[in-house]
């Protein structure tokens, strides 16, 4: 059995809904139509895109976090994610293609204005993502690029 100080549990429901899978927590629940869309054009979210919404956010709003705790003045944090999948025609169910699509990589660069520099500034980033849960997850897959900007 685990204790309530070392652990941390929250139990969701998933049901399909017409095309789509209505995801619930306690509180709210979300629509997924696709797990990944193929689809420029298209405007809804796929798990995909709430997957990696998720990672990106997580870094910057613990970043905020950090550096509220510490006093540290951040400003203009913005971030960019490059996604890449492996074998995405197994995905759509193309002949020929049998091998697993996989997440390759997953590359957030993340542009910020800090007066911290050198030593301070790594400890500062080097907290910031041992904090974020998601990525510590998954780092071996996610590339984390942190650029200070004037």
């Amino acid at each position: 059995m685990n204790d309530d100080i070392n652990y941390f549990s929250k139990s969701f429901r998933a049901v399909v809904f017409d095309e789509d899978v209505k995801v619930y927590n306690e509180k709210t629940s979300t629509s997924v139509d696709q797990a990944i869309s193929f689809d420029s054009e298209k405007d809804e979210f796929t798990s995909i895109d709430l997957f990696v919404s998720s990672i990106v956010s997580e870094i910057l709003l613990t970043m905020m976090k950090v550096a509220k705790k510490r006093g540290e003045i951040l400003q203009d944090i913005e971030a960019k994610a490059d996604l890449e999948i492996s074998n995405p025609m197994y995905l759509l169910n193309v002949i020929g293609y049998e091998d697993p699509s996989l997440i390759e990589k997953l590359q957030i660069d993340v542009y910020f204005f800090s007066f911290l520099e050198g030593e301070k500034l790594d400890e500062f980033l080097d907290e910031v993502l041992k904090r974020t849960l998601i990525y510590n997850t998954f780092k071996d897959k996610v590339k984390v690029n942190f650029k200070t900007v004037l």
